[in-house]
């Protein structure tokens, strides 16, 4: 899982970056000026390691990217290659600021421009190209008809997330990566004097338009808790009326933006979380653990963690019941703590 970190200059992406990775990243190349690894915070998880007593506990990770396409580095000429590099990308992490000296209506929709027209050039050069092959009638109608839809709808200056489109329409661009459709989590960054303020409404309303999560913090006061314990973390934060660090708000809305479910395995070796995307099976999720226990599959052993906490331990689940066995065309759900039966 791959998350672009974008926004305008001097927003606090970089400083974003230090904070979700603890000031653990690297240098990047050309348009990545950072890399780290974003390590999920999982209450479920920490709860299973704690019950099972586990060597060893291993959560989600992102991969998180300081993009600096769409701020410093971006130019009307390269919107191409910019494209290009981000289309690689599971979702983005717009950060917006709202300082003494900045507009976080402009620093909203400058971010909001770009990822529209980069869109719209590649969708004018694709139709331009589908022409050309009219020509020689290699082409699919369909995808043209819907393509020039996609190119009126960007014209009037409307990202592409707020276009409804059929399965059929869907089906047919599956192919295409649109900037203006990727998963968003917005974080707006406020000097600590305006923390409290309310948001604009028509800014409210664009972020609610698209159905993201947002988080109002400071990230100059949160890079100075990097190291802290959680509890003092929180209690400083919430001097400065921060409901949660941004570590932690993210962290809860990472699995619902990308479209996974978690679900885990745990023993005394290890607990474990892994991640499947949301709809997955029982067969596809053993193989998520090791090809083997895909391919060998038998059944899955099954408990929720929700189940598990009412019981209070492996052995009173039992006794109650709540293990059951699935076959491999059960649909995981989020929580659900598997044991794989499996024979190669």
């Amino acid at each position: 899982m791959k998350i672009a970190i974008v926004g305008e200059s001097f927003t606090g992406k970089t400083t974003l970056l230090r904070v979700l990775t603890n000031n653990n990243f690297s240098r990047g190349s050309t348009y990545i000026s950072g890399v780290g690894t974003f390590v999920l915070e999982d209450p479920d998880l920490d709860y299973l390691f704690e019950l099972y007593s586990s060597a060893k506990k291993t959560p989600i990770h992102v991969e998180v990217f300081d993009f600096d396409g769409l701020g410093k580095l971006w130019k009307d000429e390269k919107r191409g290659e910019i494209k290009n590099e981000l289309s690689d990308f599971d979702a983005l992490i717009c950060v917006i600021s709202d300082f003494q000296d900045t507009s976080l209506e402009n620093s909203f929709y400058s971010l909001e421009y770009k990822l529209l027209l980069t869109d719209l050039d590649f969708v004018e050069r694709r139709i331009e190209s589908l022409r050309r092959e009219k020509i020689k009638k290699k082409i699919n109608e369909e995808e043209l008809a819907l393509l020039e839809k996609i190119d009126s709808w960007l014209s009037d200056e409307k990202p592409l997330h707020s276009l409804e489109l059929s399965e059929k329409e869907k089906e047919l661009i599956r192919g295409y990566v649109f900037l203006s459709i990727l998963p968003q989590i917005f974080v707006i960054n406020r000097e600590e004097s305006r923390i409290g303020k309310e948001l604009p409404t028509q800014l409210l309303k664009k972020i609610e338009e698209r159905n993201s999560p947002y988080f109002v913090t400071s990230l100059k006061v949160e890079d100075e808790l990097i190291g802290l314990e959680k509890g003092e973390k929180f209690e400083i934060l919430k001097e400065f009326g921060i409901k949660d660090d941004i570590k932690t708000a993210v962290s809860g809305v990472v699995k619902d933006v990308l479209g996974l479910t978690i679900f885990y395995t745990v023993s005394k070796t290890e607990a474990r979380a892994w991640a499947v995307r949301k709809g997955a099976t029982a067969k596809e999720a053993a193989g998520k653990i090791h090809s083997d226990m895909e391919r060998g599959f038998i059944r899955a052993e099954v408990i929720n963690i929700e189940d598990l906490k009412k019981a209070g331990s492996e052995k009173r689940a039992k006794e109650l019941g709540l293990y059951r066995l699935e076959g491999k065309d059960y649909i995981v759900k989020d929580g659900d703590i598997l044991l794989i039966r499996f024979s190669v």
